[in-house]
């Protein structure tokens, strides 16, 4: 009877530190929690902004080139000469290398937000033994 009643109170100990060491992780999770969720709707907000960054970018880039190469087929019209088309043929370069270097330090300045931390996993909370028998 008396190992009985040392077992039950055992029991009923490790029991009530389990469950108040559950409710203090739980209030600890809801506030981490709600942290992350803010830190991932900041990091899409921030990803959004980059990538419509990176799309004006790349855009600008297109449309120089394609202006390059619709003054080059103009000036391929009236081209007589082989001095003219060599020379319609370095404007073309130098806009492409123009539009190239001006995407290029663009694309450098721009920054790539970093992810927000992966929460750190909790440890397990060691099981409760069973009382040794008397």
């Amino acid at each position: 009877m008396l190992s009985t009643k040392k077992f039950l109170s055992a029991a009923l100990i490790a029991t009530s530190l389990v469950g108040g060491a559950t409710t203090a992780i739980a209030a600890d999770t809801k506030d981490a929690a709600i942290a992350r969720a803010q830190a991932q709707a900041t990091f899409q907000s921030q990803m959004n902004t980059y990538v419509s960054a990176h799309r004006a970018i790349v855009d600008a880039r297109r449309a120089a080139n394609a202006k390059a190469l619709a003054d080059f087929q103009a000036a391929l019209a009236s081209v007589t000469t082989d001095a003219q088309l060599q020379a319609a043929k370095d404007a073309r370069k130098a806009a492409v290398a123009a539009a190239d270097a001006t995407a290029k330090a663009a694309l450098a300045a721009l920054v790539k937000p970093a992810k927000p931390a992966k929460p750190a996993k909790e440890t397990p909370a060691p099981k409760a033994s069973a009382a040794p028998k008397a």
